[in-house]
Parts: structure tokens; C-alpha cells; sequence
């Protein structure tokens, strides 16, 4: 039954979207280039579900991610994984992935609510100077 629940969680927050600009790169090429860029991405992401700030939650998402997920969506979402997983205690970097012109970056997380340890992936993309989210998935 938990393993039921922790698969629909990560398929419900599954949403990459498809959509990969001409002008989209990767983020990095080694751990600490990646790590740098992202870590304070995915700090911002957490800390907008702890405090339910949409605003922070939602700051470095592409246009077509901030409208899959609108401010109604999100404190939806954000109760679900308050109440099946808790805050986020602690992460671990575990490293990035190329995906075309984008990166996959893969943290090992502890919950206050379980304790089976959580994947977090975050999809990132340089567009210009910019640094954006494309997907992010809990699982």
C-alpha cells in the first residue's frame, strides 16, 4: 500500500513537459557546476512548500511549466505531499544527467513524515542567462 502511494504521488507530480526550445543547453558539465546552479533552485522550490509560497515555489519555472502548475494547483499539490511526506529534513546531492539540451539533477531526501527516503529529480535548462525548471518529480 505505501509503495501504491509513493508511485501515484511521483506519477501525480510527474510533469515534465515535452517542450525543448532550439535555444535550451544544459546547465553544467561536471558535479560542482550543476550543484551550484541548482541546489539554490531546488532550496527555493522546498522552501515556497513549507511556507505554501507559491511565488517562491514557482520563480524559476519556464512559462510552460508556471502554467501547468498555477497558484490552485499548486497549494493542492502542496498539501498532498505536506500530508503524505511532511517538510523536507535534509537532501543529498546525487548527481545530474544529460537529457538533450537539458539536466536532470537527482537528490536522495529525508521527510519528517516517512522513512523511506524520497528521489527528488529536478529538469533544468540554460535558455540565454537563465537558469529555468521544466520538470520536477517526488518520488
Amino acid at each position: 500500500m505505501r509503495f501504491l502511494q509513493y508511485f501515484l504521488v511521483g506519477a501525480m507530480l510527474c510533469l515534465f513537459m515535452g517542450v525543448h526550445p532550439a535555444s535550451a543547453d544544459v546547465i553544467g558539465t561536471t558535479d560542482e557546476q550543476v550543484k551550484a546552479i541548482a541546489e539554490p533552485v531546488l532550496n527555493g522550490i522546498l522552501e515556497g512548500f513549507k511556507t505554501d509560497d507559491y511565488a517562491l515555489y514557482s520563480k524559476d519555472f519556464d512559462g510552460t511549466l508556471k502554467d501547468a502548475i498555477p497558484e490552485g494547483e499548486f497549494v493542492r499539490v502542496d498539501g498532498q505531499i505536506e500530508d503524505m511526506f511532511g517538510n523536507c529534513e535534509s537532501k543529498k546531492y546525487l548527481g545530474f544527467l544529460r537529457k538533450g539540451k537539458m539536466t536532470a539533477v537527482l537528490w536522495k531526501a529525508k521527510f519528517a513524515k516517512t522513512e523511506d527516503d524520497v528521489l527528488i529529480k529536478l529538469l533544468m535548462s540554460k535558455r540565454g542567462d537563465k537558469y529555468v525548471v521544466t520538470g520536477l518529480w517526488f518520488q
